[in-house]
This record gives structure tokens, sequence and C-alpha cells, in this order.
């Protein structure tokens, strides 16, 4: 079942989970509301930070503070509870993905990925196919230039957020330095590390 606001969310969690006291549900609401207001704060902050920092800092932040609030609750509600949880880390990971696409419309991103491939370039074989979003492919030509070789510059649809993948096809070696790949890690590091424990 799709829930796409957060009040249909507390909605759906006041009417399936009735058996808690007020008290209780209330004080697991307050306490996920503020670790979104927080996290939301931080990824405003976003652009002034290294990519993969960021988001590495971001979900061992929420991962510690969202177990914190979900092990509040009782054992007779686990699996509500955790479709809950699942809804609500989604919802988060949305909103980083949001962030992120906007931020790839600023001139710092651009600079950064003129830097970026300019540095793996140099390091690697000298022919290659640099692979890019099709929103990126209008700076194909500027990207093109940054690279240290020969490079066919082409749009990839699976890159849907930004970045770049270098394929070096003489040399087989392939470089995935697309935010579409750092965000997925991320998710899956969240759910595999993530400890929670219903009391």
């Amino acid at each position: 079942m799709k829930y796409n606001t957060i009040a249909e969310l507390e909605t759906y969690f006041r009417n399936e989970i009735g058996r808690l006291s007020q008290k209780e549900m209330d004080d697991a609401r307050n306490e996920i509301q503020r670790i979104k207001n927080r996290s939301i704060k931080q990824i405003e902050d976003y652009e002034a930070k290294n990519t993969n920092v960021y988001l590495e800092h971001e979900v061992k932040s929420i991962e510690s503070e969202h177990a914190i609030a979900i092990s509040k609750l009782i054992d007779e509600n686990q699996r509500k509870l955790m479709r809950m949880r699942n809804e609500l880390i989604e919802e988060l990971f949305g909103e980083l993905k949001s962030k992120l696409k906007a931020y790839t419309a600023t001139e710092e991103y651009l600079s950064k990925m003129k830097a970026k491939i300019e540095a793996v370039s140099g390091a690697y074989g000298s022919k290659a196919n640099l692979l890019i979003s099709e929103n990126d492919m209008k700076y194909a030509e500027e990207l093109g230039a940054c690279f240290k070789g020969e490079a066919q510059v082409k749009a990839k649809k699976e890159i849907e957020i930004g970045g770049f993948i270098i394929e070096f096809y003489e040399e087989n070696i392939f470089i995935d330095e697309t935010y579409d790949a750092k965000l997925k890690e991320q998710h899956n590091k969240f759910y595999a590390n993530s400890e929670l424990i219903l009391n």
C-alpha cells in the first residue's frame, strides 16, 4: 500500500497500532519527526560537503537515532513497525536523491565533475567511453575536454542523478563515480547494518 505523505503514514500508524498507549505513540512519532527534521537540515548543507563523507555520516546518524526511536515500541507490533520503518527510510532516501539531483544543477557540481574526470583519466588508460546522464549531456563538450586521452562521451539512461562512468576498454577497467551508485551503496549499507530491537 502506497502512502505519499507523512500525514498518511501517521494516520495508518495510529489506526493499525491502536492498542498502544497514546503516550507511547506520541513519543515515537515525535522522535521520528525530530530525526527527520534534523536529517533534512543536514541535507540542506550538503553542497559544502564531500559526497561520500556526507552520505556515510548521514546514514550513521539516521541509523543510530532511528533504531533508538523504533526500539521503544512493543513486540506484538513488530511487523507493522518494520513496514513503517521501511517506508520512512525510503522516503528519506527519496529526499536525499532529490537533494543530489538539485546539486547537479550547480556550478560546483560541474567543477567537481571536471576535476574528477581529469584525475581519473590521467591515472588510467588513454582510450575510453565517458558515460554521463542524459541531463548532463549539455556538458558533454566541456567534460570531454577534461579527459586526458581519447574519450567518447555518451549518455547512459541508467544514470538518473549524476556523476559519471568511465570504461577503459583496452585495459578492461570500469570506474563508476555516479551518485546513483553511491546512494544505492549507502542505502544497502543502512539496511545491512541497522540493528533494531523491539522491546
